[in-house]
C-alpha cells in the first residue's frame, strides 16, 4: 500500500476527538484500579476480594495508552505533510518538552510527601538520576506509574530512527525490529530490566497504533458498519477478560487486541462523521490525562493518609459500609483525582509546556504544536 499524505477533514484538524475521550478513558481506568488497590492495602478487608480481581481490568488502560501513543506518533508526524517532512530532532524535542518538565514536577511532590509525611527513604544519587531520565528499571522508582514511560520514550527513539527513512519503509522497519526483538526473549537472558523492555510484546500494541495511523495519513477508508463493529469487538473483548478471568491469555490478546479494535474503530468512525455526543463533550478531559497518571497515585495517598489520620471511625466505617460503599469510596476518590489533575493541567502543565515552546520558538528551535 503506498503512502500518500491526505487533506484531513476538518473534524479530524488538531486532536482527535475520539482518540482524547480514549485517552481520559485510559487513565481513569488506571485510577480506579491504583484507588481499590491503595485502599485495600492501608485499611485491609475493607474492600472484597472479588471486586480486587475486576478493579484489575482498570490495568487495561495501560494497553489502551500504548495503542494511542503508537497511533498518534505516526499522526500528528505525518498527516498533511510530505513523506520527507519527518524531523527525528524536531521529534524528539517535541518529545522532551511534553513528557519530562512536568514529570520532574510531579516527581518533587512525590519525594516531598512520601520522605516527610511517610518516612521513604530517599533514592541513592543514580537511582534518583535514572528515575528522572527514566530509564528502564529506574523509572518506576518515584511514581508508580512511570515504568510504563520507559517504553514510552524508547518507542520515541526506535520511531525518530526509523521514520528518516520516510513512513512507509519507516513503519515496516520498525514492524520487523520490533517483533525480531520480542523473538529474541526465547533465546537470551532478559533478566536485566533494559533487556525485558527492548523484547517486551508491550512494543506490539504501539505497533497496532503505529499502523493505524497510517491507515488514516494513507487514507484508507472504512465504513460505518466495519468501524461499529471494530468497537463492539474491542469492547466485548475486554469484556471476556472480566467474565472469564484477565489471566486466560496472554496480555497481547487479553488487551492490545481489544485496545487496538477500538481505537482503529472510534477513529475510523470519527472519520466518516459519527460521533456521539458524550465522546464530543467528554473529550476536552484527555488533555489532563498525562497529569492525571502521573499524579493520581499520591494524590490517592495523601487522601487516605487524612482520612485515617481524622480519626478510628474511618476504618470502623470501611469494615461496615459494605462492598457497595467501598465501591462508591473508590470511584468519589478517582473523581476526585480527576478534578485535581484538570487543575493542575490547567495551572502547571498546559502554561509549561506552552512556555516551553515560546521559548524554543524564539531560539528558532521549531516544536511542533500537534
Amino acid at each position: 500500500m503506498a503512502y500518500r499524505p491526505i487533506v484531513v477533514k476538518e473534524s479530524m484538524h488538531g486532536d482527535i476527538t475520539s482518540i482524547q475521550f480514549l485517552r481520559f478513558i485510559a487513565a481513569t481506568l488506571v485510577v480506579l484500579v491504583h484507588s481499590a488497590e491503595a485502599i485495600s492495602q492501608r485499611l485491609p478487608g475493607s474492600i472484597s476480594k472479588s471486586f480486587l480481581q475486576n478493579a484489575f481490568f482498570g490495568a487495561s488502560g495501560v494497553h489502551i495508552f500504548f495503542v494511542i501513543s503508537g497511533f498518534i506518533m505516526v499522526y500528528t508526524s505525518f498527516y498533511k505533510k510530505n513523506d520527507g517532512a519527518f524531523s527525528s530532532s524536531a521529534f524528539l524535542l517535541k518529545r522532551i518538552v511534553r513528557i519530562y518538565p512536568i514529570y520532574f514536577i510531579y516527581c518533587a511532590l512525590y519525594v516531598y510527601f512520601y520522605h516527610n509525611f511517610l518516612g521513604a527513604p530517599l533514592l541513592s544519587l543514580w537511582e534518583f538520576i535514572g528515575s528522572l531520565l527514566l530509564l528502564p528499571g529506574y523509572s518506576a522508582m518515584i511514581i508508580g506509574p512511570g515504568w510504563t514511560l520507559a517504553y514510552e520514550i524508547y518507542f520515541y527513539l526506535c520511531f525518530s530512527i526509523a521514520m528518516i527513512v520516510g513512513l512507509e519503509k519507516g513503519i515496516r522497519a520498525l514492524t520487523v525490529f520490533f517483533t525480531a526483538s520480542i523473538a529474541l526473549r526465547f533465546f537470551i537472558d532478559i533478566s536485566p530490566q533494559a533487556i525485558n523492555v527492548f523484547t517486551n510484546s508491550l512494543l506490539i500494541e504501539f505497533l497496532f497504533g503505529a499502523w493505524i495511523g497510517y491507515a488514516v495519513v494513507s487514507d484508507v477508508r472504512v465504513g460505518n458498519l466495519p468501524a461499529r463493529l471494530m468497537v463492539a469487538l474491542g469492547i466485548a473483548g475486554f469484556l471476556a477478560g472480566i467474565i472469564f478471568g484477565f489471566t486466560r491469555l496472554p496480555s497481547l490478546l487479553m488487551w492490545g487486541v481489544p485496545s487496538a479494535l477500538l481505537v482503529a474503530g472510534l477513529v475510523f468512525s470519527e472519520r466518516n462523521g459519527h460521533i456521539s455526543r458524550l465522546i464530543r463533550k467528554c473529550s476536552f478531559l484527555g488533555d489532563s490525562s498525562y497529569s492525571l497518571y502521573l499524579i493520581h497515585v499520591v494524590l490517592i495517598d495523601i487522601v487516605i493518609v487524612l482520612a485515617i489520620n481524622s480519626g478510628g471511625w474511618v476504618k470502623g466505617y470501611a469494615q461496615n459500609v459494605g462492598s457497595a460503599g467501598m465501591i462508591f469510596v473508590c470511584c468519589v476518590t478517582t473523581a476526585y483525582c480527576i478534578v485535581v489533575a484538570l487543575i493542575s493541567y490547567e495551572l502547571i502543565e498546559r502554561r509549561l509546556v506552552g512556555r516551553l515552546r515560546d521559548f524554543f520558538r524564539r531560539k528558532n528551535i521549531v516544536v511542533p504544536t500537534n
